[in-house]
């Protein structure tokens, strides 16, 4: 479902290793997908907007915003040397992945723009109509096998 999932679950009041457990790879293979949100910040010329976007930026980095986020949201920290005293199951076992090297780029990397559009729009289609989870199925398959 995505990392995205855990904060659904901390919604629900449950808990990592006791309520629910993370399958990487779908349970197949222990292997973690790259990919995610980015933050881009424009080259500005004025100094003052320059140096709000430094603040910005170093409060996303700081260690202790990146275990709070990940912590919320279920995704990794993107720094190395973060205290990790409060991981839960899923990020322990996601950051052990990593460590690994065991990382694959994530779909929407490895198509091109057009393709992952294709895809986005099947899957608004999907949940906005009545179309059956078999056309939908037969859709992305033909979506995937002429991607470029």
């Amino acid at each position: 479902m995505g990392d995205w999932a855990q904060g659904e679950f901390q919604l629900a009041g449950q808990k990592a290793g006791t309520d629910y457990t993370c399958l990487p790879g779908l349970g197949v293979n222990e292997i973690i997908s790259t990919g995610g949100d980015a933050f881009y910040f424009p080259l500005l010329k004025d100094e003052e907007k320059s140096k709000a976007q430094e603040v910005l930026a170093s409060t996303l980095l700081n260690p202790a915003t990146q275990v709070a986020f990940n912590l919320k949201k279920g995704s990794l920290p993107v720094r190395g040397d973060v205290d990790l005293a409060a991981a839960n199951d899923c990020m322990k076992k996601g950051l052990e992945i990593l460590a690994k090297g065991n990382v694959i780029q994530g779909t929407d990397q490895l198509l091109s723009a057009d393709s992952q559009k294709q895809k986005e729009d099947l899957f608004s289609e999907f949940f906005a109509s009545s179309m059956t989870p078999e056309d939908a199925q037969k859709r992305f398959a033909d979506i995937i096998a002429s991607a470029d």
